[in-house]
């Protein structure tokens, strides 16, 4: 029997999370990134690309006219940046040794280890995909938030973004500067959606309280520049200031829409009505969304809608999706709605916040990477790194990359409540 070493780990790990399994295990529980297009490319600084939001104004049905009010293409340049995000996990010695060297002990070592990074990592990034890039994670209740050692999110869900052990910063609005001081989650109580704190908020950070956000450390802006994915939440804001706005270099007040995508608000409280005025909005800016993506809560208020309707036995399937690549595809369940833009699938994922959902056209978004994401950071052919500090080995997961979108005016933020 071999004995236990780096090289022959490394070759375990190999065998145990090739791309396509790595794939596999991130996309399958996030829907929306599984969808989204994929490019591995991302050369240089960024990725510069131009959205015509005007048409030339030099037409008209007398020549001269036309000739006198000619004008350029209206076009805006975004530079989207790379953000980056790490999951590492380590192996003592002690465990690797006792696997004895066998190829099955050493896999079983590796999938114990690594599936948690992998887990957290694709909890983040299905997650990040959905938010504005500031890194919060959840907004606190409006009144008793903070109770001694016992914290309160806003909405029903706020727990699940929490696990025990998670290191917690604070700050009074979504990206401002942080308050002093950490907050360690030492229990959570996802029923009651509350969680305690190991010190109470009042000591570690004194200025806690109502209405205010909360991040996983080392994950803020904090009043600075945004360093986690710029996702749905960023590319198609609920408002946008008619002065201040910038992203990724466009001031988008000049066209909101087509350049910061389409608003719909909530229709007699229906969301299949107002689902439908959305896809109006998109079908008269040219627009052709095939996927709607919502919380499971509010994706359950439509199925029993639809229940009580003539064709509600034809709406419910379950369909696969192709990402790009011939190595994945993902079959998620899906509602089918008739809009004006055509057939729509309405699939549920959990990382979209309640009470707001998104109508997409897919083919206009990309999430693009340095490399397939996440990956082993392996870049000096090693998988493990000797700990200097520790009696282990270590590895690195992570990615480096940012979504992209080419038409915002072809996608709409959908209020529900």
């Amino acid at each position: 029997m071999a004995s236990f070493n780096l090289t022959n780990f490394d070759a375990a790990m190999k065998h145990m999370y090739p791309y396509k399994k790595v794939e596999n295990l991130v996309y399958k529980n996030n829907p929306l990134f599984a969808m989204i297009p994929k490019e591995t490319t991302f050369p240089g600084r960024n990725a510069t690309y131009a959205v015509e939001y005007g048409m030339t104004t030099g037409r008209s049905a007398d020549f001269q006219t036309a000739q006198n009010n000619r004008g350029g293409t209206k076009l805006e340049d975004f530079v989207v940046t790379r953000v980056k995000d790490y999951a590492v996990v380590s192996v003592d010695n002690e465990t690797l040794l006792a696997a004895d060297g066998s190829e099955g002990s050493l896999l079983d070592v590796a999938k114990a280890k690594t599936d948690s990074a992998l887990h957290v990592l694709s909890r983040t990034m299905g997650r990040d995909i959905f938010r504005s890039g500031t890194g919060s994670i959840m907004k606190l209740a409006a009144s008793g938030a903070v109770s001694g050692s016992v914290v309160t999110p806003l909405t029903a869900a706020g727990t699940i973004q929490v696990e025990v052990g998670m290191r917690l910063k604070g700050s009074a609005t979504d990206g401002s500067a942080l308050y002093d001081g950490v907050l360690t989650v030492e229990s959570v109580d996802r029923t009651a959606n509350t969680f305690t704190t190991t010190i109470a908020p009042g000591t570690a950070m004194a200025s806690l309280g109502n209405d205010d956000f909360l991040y996983v450390e080392g994950d803020a802006a904090d009043a600075g520049a945004n360093i986690k994915m710029s996702g749905l939440d960023s590319w198609l804001p609920s408002t946008i200031a008619s002065s201040g706005d910038s992203h990724f270099g466009v001031n988008r007040y000049t066209d909101s829409t087509r350049l910061g995508g389409q608003r719909q608000a909530v229709v007699s409280a229906s969301i299949q009505n107002t689902l439908i005025n959305a896809a109006v909005l998109v079908a008269r800016e040219g627009g052709r969304p095939d996927a709607v993506f919502i919380n499971p809560t509010d994706w359950a208020e439509l199925a029993i809608d639809l229940e009580g309707r003539a064709l509600a036995a034809q709406s419910y399937n379950r369909r696969r999706y192709d990402n790009g690549d011939d190595m994945a595809q993902f079959g998620f369940a899906t509602l089918q709605l008739a809009t004006p833009a055509g057939m729509v699938d309405i699939v549920a994922d959990h990382n979209c916040p309640i009470n707001v959902c998104y109508m997409l056209q897919l083919n206009t978004w990309k999430f693009k990477s340095l490399g397939p994401a996440p990956r082993l950071l392996d870049f000096d052919g090693l998988k493990g790194i000797r700990q200097s500090n520790e009696d282990g080995v270590e590895y690195r997961w992570g990615y480096y990359g940012n979504l992209l979108c080419t038409a915002p005016g072809f996608n709409c933020r959908v209020a529900l409540a």
